[in-house]
């Protein structure tokens, strides 16, 4: 009769700690960085020991819970880590990639269309050479086509220096994130198998490895007790409850290269920061262009300048300045006498007519062209990648999903399947006190 309490008291123990694993994961349905729990349970047997070479079973004495299960699967977890890392790299290309062309359009007035400007604004005034509010009109454009490239270049600037501020900021947040896994760490050391201490560790332990993939894409293995280890470059990151300070340091193309501890290792391959090399790289690109081209334009100017005369019959002075890149370029004159619109030979518009041959191939209005397609063709390629890696992530993420996050229908199932267990189990005692009672009756 005892063993018939027993098992019904200990189905009672069992079944009460299975329906709290199934409301705490009903409770944590909506929350993204928990992975559904599962109480094993096992038979209780009580053996005796009638001489040390003889084990006898005497008996069964219902279920035990023997540990919490975690339903995750390390392989999807680790696809759904590289896929997420994969996307966050391409939407961060691409996000600021999309900032570059807004800063190259330099809202609308885009030094194409103020050079476009320029060069026509110089076939109306070749039709008209003494007009003196033409030429000022034409100073001004030139002025105009100036202020464009000094605009653009400090657009790009600007992106660029805030695309260095993102850096430092999530290279801080990598830091955080490498302390709190070994903080993690730690404590797993510490905690006993199958627990739900254990449970709750390995779910931080993968909410910070995410964190930390999405922004760089570090080498990760694991201890028995499921410790993470990390490094990146051949350099540790983590080690238990050992870490290490990350840091970045800027390239000459602009691309970021990985510190530890003040070691540097390689540029990032995927993550965050990975998007953000790139856009850095392409970026610098796009500026060392333009400068290039603020300097062709420069020299086509004054060439052309210098090739005619003034109305006083004197060489054309040089009418833009230039020392370091289009945002130094500057007009050096502002009167319309110094523009050399006549031909050597002494024709009015003779060399204002010559003005039209720098639109040819290999003029500058062609090379704002190239810039500004190259930008294009790049930005494309980054918005098709951001695609496939978004159908990627959202594919291993949901098979993930499939076996780590809670449904609410295999819940409720649970639930009622483990309600009726529990009560079973407490019919079970009331028939052996109802058995006991009617024994006892009998004297």
């Amino acid at each position: 009769m005892s063993s018939l309490l027993n098992i019904g008291r200990s189905g009672l123990s069992v079944h009460s700690r299975a329906l709290q694993t199934v409301s705490n994961n009903i409770a944590n349905a909506e929350n993204p960085d928990y992975v559904r729990r599962n109480t094993q349970i096992a038979d209780q047997t009580v053996t005796g020991t009638t001489s040390p070479l003889y084990k006898a079973q005497t008996g069964l004495s219902g279920a035990r819970v023997t540990g919490y299960g975690r339903s995750s699967d390390a392989f999807l977890e680790a696809s759904a880590r590289l896929s997420g890392a994969t996307l966050v790299r391409t939407e961060t290309t691409t996000a600021w990639m999309t900032t570059v062309e807004t800063a190259l359009d330099n809202g609308g007035s885009n030094v194409g269309a103020q050079m476009t400007q320029f060069y026509a604004r110089g076939e109306e005034l070749a039709s008209a050479p003494f007009d003196n509010a033409l030429r000022v009109t034409f100073l001004n454009d030139i002025d105009a086509t100036i202020g464009a490239f000094q605009s653009t270049a400090a657009n790009i600037e600007f992106s660029l220096g805030q695309m260095r501020e993102s850096a430092n900021t999530e290279a801080a947040a990598l830091n955080q994130g490498l302390t709190a896994l070994g903080r993690i760490n730690t404590e797993l050391l510490g905690s006993r198998p199958d627990s739900q201490q254990r449970a709750a560790l390995l779910d931080q332990r993968d909410g910070a490895l995410a964190a930390i993939t999405e922004r760089l894409d570090v080498d990760i293995s694991f201890d028995t007790n499921g410790a993470a280890r990390l490094s990146f470059g051949g350099q540790d990151l983590v080690v238990r409850g050992d870490v290490a300070t990350v840091s970045l340091a800027e390239n000459a193309d602009r691309s970021l290269t990985v510190q530890v501890n003040g070691t540097a290792t390689q540029t990032p391959g995927n993550g965050l920061l990975a998007g953000l090399s790139t856009a850095m790289v392409q970026t610098g690109e796009s500026l060392d262009n333009l400068d290039a081209l603020a300097v062709q334009f420069a020299d086509n100017i004054n060439s052309w300048q210098a090739a005619g005369r003034t109305d006083a019959g004197a060489a054309g002075a040089p009418l833009v300045g230039i020392t370091a890149g289009a945002a130094s370029l500057t007009l050096l004159s502002n009167d319309p006498a110094a523009l050399a619109l006549a031909s050597p030979a002494g024709v009015a518009n003779g060399n204002i007519l010559n003005l039209s041959t720098q639109r040819g191939p290999g003029g500058a209005e062609q090379g704002w062209n190239t810039i500004v397609a190259t930008h294009a063709n790049l930005l494309s390629t980054a918005r098709s990648e951001q695609s496939a890696a978004t159908a990627l992530d959202q594919t291993a993420r949901a098979a993930r999903d499939a076996t780590a996050r809670v449904d609410i229908d295999r819940e409720t199932a649970d639930l009622i399947r483990l309600q009726q267990a529990y009560e079973a189990s407490a019919r079970i005692i009331q028939v052996a006190r109802e058995t006991m009672q009617s024994i006892l009756a009998i004297f």
